[in-house]
Parts: structure tokens; C-alpha cells; sequence
């Protein structure tokens, strides 16, 4: 497995002794992933020529953004990127038609949950699968046995939960007139005392947990099994991502031992694992 890290800024020095491979999106097209412009795409691949850059597309598109979307798509294919995750179909479709020489991700967040489906999107031409934040460690383990697709998974950070078009933050604040209110607002479950963030840019709302997903365990099983782990900066401090970004490089160079790295991520960012162990869907028997 590389790291890949789901970077918050543009610069890329202090990442560069732990990992060689950066995601970010693309600006006015992504949801929940700091964007970055072509001309900007093209300066960091300028200033770090030997990286390797994903780049995310995963907002719905509308047919007013066809036409930019296309020059983009084309921009993007002349550019030494490793990767498009897209979540539209067009993205494909245009791909597809313009036979433009783009490694595509599937990337439908809630939808990458079985082999089969992995299956049918390499036969339509895509590198890699994006899996589902919702299935289990054991059933990516299932996944990696029966695709020959190259596999991410995301593994650490504030996991995406919803995404609203509406300005949902901007709508309350004005029904209860007040018009400040904050980028990024938190709110709890009723009678439940767990927290969620909830965060609007241009684009709509997003709502994510408020934990920090620690997919440390699960990463000690699959770490043979996918191509990418994701590490996620986004609303995570600096200095203790960088401690998270130490520790699996030295799990991935077996410079430390297996329950010590995990003792040690626990201190860091908790002990919230998702649903690697938990089942969300339940076939009857």
C-alpha cells in the first residue's frame, strides 16, 4: 500500500518524508476536498515534478457544466496526473468519447461495495475503485480477492457522511436571523452525545463525524490487499497529522510494532473505527 494524503494546502514539503502521493480536487467541481485551480494543478506539478496527483471530480454535473467540464477533462489529460476520482457518469462518458489518456477512479461514495461493481467499471475502462467507507474490513478483503482492479480505501480522518446542495448552514442562521455564523458548525443527535460537523462552501453542505475515523487496525490487514490508503488532513491539526503520517510509515517499513502503532495512534486521534467491524446491511438467511 502507498499513503495517499488528502492534502488542506498547497504546499507539500512537510509531507514529502512520509508519502509521494497527494489528492486534492478540482475547483468548482468537488465536494469536501481542498481545491485547487488548472494553473494551480499545473504550478504544484511544476514545483513537485516527481509526486504522484489524484484528482477528484465528484460533484453532480449539470448540463451548463458540460462544456467547461470537457475542456477540462481535456487540460487534465495533458497533465502527468495519476488520477481522476469521478463521481458523474459524464466523466466517463466524456473520457470515453474524447479517448482522452486519463486513469480513472470510481468514486460514487456509498456505491463502491461489492466485487462485482468494481468488476463492471474496470471492464468500462477505470484504474481504480474508490471503496465504500460503509462495508466492513472483511468484505475489502473479499473485494481484493476476486477484482483486478487497484483499490483505495480511506482509512483516517472526519468521514463524509452526507452532502446537501442547499446552503443548509447559510438557511438556518437566516431563519433565525442572524446572519454570521461559522465555516465549519458542529451539532449533536438528539439524546445521543455523539457530534458531527457540519461544513458549506459554494458548492452545498456537508456533513461529516465529528470523530475521527481510526482505521489503524483494519490497516495492518490490508495493507497488502490496497493499492492507496487514504490519510485525510482536512480539520485535523497539523502537528498530530504529522505524528499520524510518521507512524504509518513506519508500519509500512515494519519499523514498529503492530499493537505499539496502534497504542499510539489510539492516543492520538481516539479509537472511532467506522464500520470496518461493524455491518451496516444484513442478508437474510
Amino acid at each position: 500500500m502507498k499513503l495517499l494524503i488528502q492534502i488542506n494546502k498547497k504546499e507539500l514539503r512537510e509531507y514529502l518524508p512520509f508519502a509521494n502521493s497527494f489528492l486534492i480536487g478540482l475547483k468548482n467541481y468537488s465536494v469536501n476536498y481542498y481545491e485547487l485551480s488548472l494553473d494551480e494543478i499545473k504550478e504544484m506539478l511544476n514545483t513537485y515534478p516527481n509526486i504522484e496527483l489524484f484528482v477528484s471530480i465528484n460533484k453532480n454535473i449539470f448540463n451548463d457544466d458540460l462544456k467547461d467540464l470537457e475542456k477540462k477533462l481535456i487540460e487534465l489529460s495533458k497533465l502527468n496526473i495519476k488520477g481522476v476520482l469521478f463521481y458523474d457518469l459524464s466523466i466517463l462518458s466524456i473520457t470515453q468519447r474524447l479517448n482522452l489518456k486519463i486513469n480513472l477512479c470510481f468514486h460514487q461514495t456509498h456505491m463502491v461495495t461489492n466485487y462485482n461493481i468494481c468488476n463492471f467499471y474496470k471492464d468500462l475502462g477505470c484504474s481504480y475503485a474508490y471503496l465504500s467507507t460503509e462495508i466492513t474490513k472483511e468484505e475489502m478483503e473479499d473485494i481484493s480477492l476476486k477484482t483486478n482492479i487497484s483499490l483505495i480505501s480511506y482509512f483516517i480522518g472526519h468521514v463524509i457522511i452526507s452532502h446537501s446542495k442547499r446552503k443548509l448552514v447559510t438557511n438556518y442562521y437566516q431563519h433565525i436571523e442572524r446572519s454570521n455564523h461559522n465555516k465549519i458548525n458542529t451539532i449533536k443527535e438528539k439524546n445521543k452525545d455523539r457530534e458531527y460537523l457540519v461544513v458549506e462552501n459554494k458548492i452545498g453542505t456537508n456533513i461529516l463525524t465529528g470523530d475521527i475515523l481510526n482505521g489503524s487496525r483494519a490497516f495492518l490487514d490490508l495493507k497488502d490487499k490496497i493499492e492507496y490508503g487514504i490519510i485525510d488532513n482536512n480539520y485535523i491539526d497539523d502537528n498530530i497529522f504529522l505524528q499520524i503520517l510518521e507512524l504509518y510509515k513506519k508500519s509500512l517499513e515494519e519499523k514498529i510494532d503492530g499493537e505499539l502503532f496502534l497504542k499510539d495512534m489510539e492516543k492520538l486521534i481516539g479509537n472511532y473505527d467506522g464500520f470496518f467491524y461493524t455491518k451496516t446491511i444484513y442478508k437474510v438467511k
